[in-house]
């Protein structure tokens, strides 16, 4: 029955992994062995609604899983596996950015090392664990006091088995994804190689503002623009194949990888021996402000514009290449 898949579904999440498979096998057996018994004595079937009465009885998904696992004091077993998610969100949403701009600062950028030169340098991570530090604590006194206050035991008798989410399937592309993808890469495409155009931009004595010979955008577009336009179209392809059969499969997760990758290449090729120039530049018009130099400080805050929207676009397809490559590593047909 749908409603016990999606409750055991709901008690997955919160299980540890190693034991998970073990623990979901018990439950479906002793959940489906009371429904069973259940509709011998009545001698029918039971409805929807007498099954989301079983499951009620037996609490809610989080106080099920809590109960495999080992009891805690300072935060009771109830919110542990939430409190212990939120610390895992801090640390890969915050904390490891945090450490990997400090990082490539620390490779790429002279100037940052030559303003904290020897062990000076590795003092800079003194903030680093000032807010890994802060947020711990926050995060622990919060669902502390959450403890103190009954939470848990107000939460138990609010949840119904008929809220349960759905279960998601994570080979199904949702169509509007793909009708995105389709229009989006259609107006995109139509930009890239001429045909739509944007306003220009103009100074205040109304003159036409230009970009110097050889700056990061008419470089990077003038070199790759059959290449970027080839990327665009395969994407457009892929929205529109999707959107008629909207189910992934290894083809196509191979395709919209290796055109991630083509895409992070690119940007590569591009920033890796320019970076540090259009950095440079930027600061320096920035700071001294030259008088009669427009057309230079305009050049600069586009180079700089760009480079940063092509770093951007690179890291984002690279993670997407790399989940595309472990989906299909762990591909498992519907």
């Amino acid at each position: 029955m749908e409603l016990i898949d999606r409750y055991l579904h709901a008690v997955e999440f919160w299980l540890p992994k190693k034991q998970k498979k073990d623990i979901l096998a018990e439950l479906e057996g002793d959940v489906k062995s009371e429904i069973e018994d259940r509709e011998a004595r009545l001698g029918r079937g039971l409805t929807e609604a007498e099954v989301g009465e079983i499951l009620k009885r037996r609490g809610s998904p989080l106080f099920v899983a809590n109960s495999f696992k080992p009891q805690r004091s300072l935060i009771g077993p109830v919110l542990f596996p939430i409190y212990t998610f939120v610390l895992k969100m801090v640390f890969f949403f915050y904390l490891i950015p945090w450490a990997a701009v400090w990082t490539f600062m620390a490779l790429f950028v002279p100037s940052f090392r030559a303003a904290h030169p020897g062990p000076q340098l590795f003092g800079t991570l003194g903030s680093l664990w000032q807010i890994a530090l802060a947020a711990f604590a926050m995060v622990t006194i919060g669902f502390a006091v959450a403890e103190g206050y009954g939470l848990p035991d107000r939460m138990s008798g609010k949840w119904t088995p008929n809220k349960l989410p759905k279960i998601r399937d994570v080979q199904r592309i949702p169509r509007s994804n793909s009708i995105a993808d389709v229009v989006f890469g259609l107006v995109f495409l139509g930009w890239w190689v001429g045909i739509l155009t944007l306003p220009s931009i103009h100074d205040k004595d109304g003159s036409h503002l230009t970009l110097l010979p050889g700056s990061l955008w008419p470089t990077f577009r003038h070199g790759y623009l059959i290449p970027i336009a080839i990327l665009i179209a395969v994407g457009i392809g892929m929205g529109a194949v999707n959107l008629v059969r909207p189910v992934w499969t290894r083809l196509r997760l191979g395709i919209r990888a290796a055109a991630d990758a083509a895409m992070a290449v690119i940007a590569a090729l591009v920033l890796l021996p320019r970076w540090q120039g259009i950095l440079d530049k930027f600061n320096v018009l920035r700071h001294t402000h030259p008088a009669g130099l427009e057309t230079e400080i305009w050049t600069a805050a586009i180079d700089f514009a760009v480079m940063v929207s092509l770093l951007v676009v690179g890291l984002s397809c690279l993670a997407s290449c790399i989940v595309r490559i472990r989906q299909i590593i762990r591909w498992k047909r519907a």
